[in-house]
């Protein structure tokens, strides 16, 4: 792929694309969260999905939310979104240490391999979600290698709740629900719960799940402090994989009977304080404590894991001789605890101080530069190992609103990602620790949009050093197996395009779309020139949305995942899984105080499988109905 000419293309587009639109358009300042919302104009390519956009999915997951944007594949072995990974720029076996995901700026990401709880954010709850697509080292820090999804919750402004039951495929019941209510003196509280059982599609995959969510918060005429405090309840029993022969004589079976359970403690206090008309400070504290129980390869094993992080910001924005500008100054220190009946014992710190500037230069140029100082260090308690590393990273971007409609963004950062607490407890036994993970990334595009559509094209280039990964093939004498350890791989290479649009056609009929290529590959070792496996080069969805009647609007969505080499096969010594296309439809019906959704999944009933890997597959659900009733009071 010659990414220059496609950089170059994108540089020129602008040029030939001066069309007016009907009306007057203003364009928005892009919210980008961390602490304070930053206003400044973002080089990055950036895809906000509001409230109303998710009340219109009749989703009850964030993957169904999530599934057929832009750059996101998803990888869901389970098959109920529970324990779903995201991956952005087109990481496969490893993207769950390289998306970062937050709530409220917080870190849902475990210091460990187990991937984020995705379903300790209801629906419900969310404003809305932040995409941010490529490198965000600098302003995130660890894990935000291909990119980040903030997910933004809600403060309600006035009395009252919600509450709703659904049914669906495979015994699915669930119950949610919240409530908002002042307080008075400025305080308010927010509840909100959910309860949900099924037994999901496969034989062995029963899922039991609850979570209570309370936030106080006080608010005053110059700032905010809260108090967040959740406790998650997630149940779970394992399908595991099936040959091509198992899932030949019957998708649904399981030759499994190991489980896991895992209870989750989260508390969360922040402060934001405008000190005065330029200068706004920022704390926040978090502490997760997540214990689990279960059964793996039918060898029981409990892993509890703690993760303590506190951030303190100040930002500053103000006008110089130049522009517009906006500071931002801050420091993350992060610590994690793993201990494992297997016999691991790690303890991992990472400290960090940032800085970003974005400085207007007139003509509606920005410039945004950044800096990041890391340091981390791991500490291997059954062994008496310690380690330290340090890592700095620096960012630069350009932004150009070269009009109302038109949008052209630069952007080149160097990315990291350390090597985890479970990365470093399953090494080969010549490696103590495992190197960081470090790459530089490169990425253009440019944005139309006016009142009635938006047009987005972006390319991207990520070469990484050290990148960490599960070799489940590699000689390992320490291993019970014989074989597997994490390792730091030689070079690799990730660049690509995405093509977006979305137009409202008419009062009633809106369309959007998108279009990806990723191309992932080995640079270096016996791999080299081969493709990434678990990486799709191609991918597409299309939305169609109409009001049929007033208060009732429909959905349908067409989302296409191209074909790809199993997990794990380096070497392509298997063919390619085979490409599919999924069918979704929603409706919603809102009538004064009470909500009806609807969703099919797969409509078709398409057969699919959601993961395969050297071992075997993990055939995905046919058809899924959901019908969900809510009250508003």
């Amino acid at each position: 792929m010659k990414l220059s000419r496609i950089a170059l293309a994108v540089a020129l587009l602008p040029l030939a694309a001066h069309a007016e639109p009907a009306e007057p358009y203003q364009a928005q300042p892009m919210v980008i969260s961390r602490g304070t919302p930053l206003q400044a104009p973002t080089p990055a390519s950036i895809r906000v999905i509001e409230r109303k956009q998710i009340e219109a999915s009749a989703a009850s997951s964030l993957i169904e939310v999530l599934r057929g944007q832009a750059g996101i594949q998803v990888r869901d072995a389970i098959g109920d979104g529970s324990r779903a990974t995201f991956s952005l720029r087109g990481f496969g076996e490893n993207a769950v240490n390289n998306t970062l995901i937050l709530v409220d700026g917080r870190r849902l990401n475990q210091p460990t391999q187990a991937g984020a709880d995705l379903s300790s954010v209801p629906l419900a709850n969310i404003e809305r979600i932040e995409i941010i697509r490529g490198a965000g080292t600098v302003l995130y820090g660890d894990q935000a290698v291909g990119g980040v999804i903030n997910i933004v919750t809600r403060t309600p402004r006035s009395n009252g709740g919600y509450l709703e039951a659904s049914r669906g495929s495979h015994d699915l019941e669930a119950l949610r629900g919240h409530v908002y209510q002042q307080l008075g003196a400025g305080f308010s509280t927010y509840l909100s719960g959910e309860s949900r059982t099924a037994d999901n599609y496969r034989d062995h995959n029963n899922a039991s799940y609850s979570n209570a969510f309370a936030r106080l918060r006080y608010e005053h005429d110059s700032g905010h402090a809260l108090y967040e405090y959740q406790t998650v309840d997630d149940e779970l029993l394992f399908p595991n994989a099936l040959s091509l022969t198992q899932s030949r004589q019957d998708r649904k079976q399981s030759n499994s009977s190991d489980w896991n359970d895992r209870k989750t403690q989260v508390q969360r206090f922040a402060i934001e304080q405008r000190l005065d008309d330029i200068w706004t400070a920022d704390f926040d504290y978090s502490l997760s404590d997540q214990d689990g129980v279960g059964s793996l390869f039918g060898s029981s094993f409990d892993q509890d894991t703690r993760t303590k992080s506190y951030s303190p910001r100040i930002t500053a924005r103000f006008d110089d001789s130049l522009g517009d500008a906006e500071w931002l100054l801050g420091h993350d220190h992060i610590t994690g605890d793993s201990q494992a009946s297997w016999g691991t014992d790690f303890h991992q710190t990472q400290r960090d101080w940032y800085s970003q500037l974005s400085q207007g230069l007139g003509r509606d140029v920005t410039l945004t530069v950044g800096y990041r100082s890391s340091e981390a260090d791991d500490r291997n308690k059954a062994a008496g190992k310690t380690h330290r590393d340090r890592e700095d990273s620096t960012s630069i971007g350009l932004n150009w609103q070269a009009s109302q409609q038109i949008r052209t963004f630069f952007k080149r950062e160097d990315v990291l990602r350390w090597a985890n607490v479970d990365d470093n407890g399953f090494v080969l036994p010549q490696v103590a620790f495992l190197k960081p993970q470090t790459g530089v990334s490169w990425e253009s595009g440019v944005e139309w949009q006016d009142n009635i559509q938006r047009y987005q094209l972006t390319v991207y280039r990520l070469d990484l050093q050290d990148e960490l990964l599960y070799d489940p093939l590699i000689a390992n004498p320490s291993s019970w197996s014989g074989v597997g350890a994490n390792i730091n791989l030689d070079k690799t290479r990730r660049e690509g395009l995405m093509l977006e649009g979305q137009r409202q056609l008419s009062e009633r009929l809106s369309l959007g779309g998108q279009y990806s290529f990723t191309d992932a590959e080995y640079r270096a070792g016996s791999a080299k020139g081969n493709e990434v496996p678990g990486v799709a080069r191609h991918s597409a969805s299309i939305q169609l949305g109409y009001r049929l009647l007033p208060g009732l609007n429909t959905q349908l969505e067409a989302v296409y995942t191209g074909a790809q080499y199993l997990s794990g096969d380096d070497a392509h010594s298997q063919p390619r899984e085979g490409g599919y296309t999924l069918l979704n439809a929603a409706l919603v019906y809102d009538y004064r105080q009470f909500t009806g959704k609807l969703r099919v999944n797969n409509l078709t009933g398409k057969q699919h499988n959601v993961y395969a890997n050297l071992y075997g597959r993990y055939p995905a659900a046919e058809e899924q109905v959901q019908l969900s009733a809510g009250y508003r009071f």
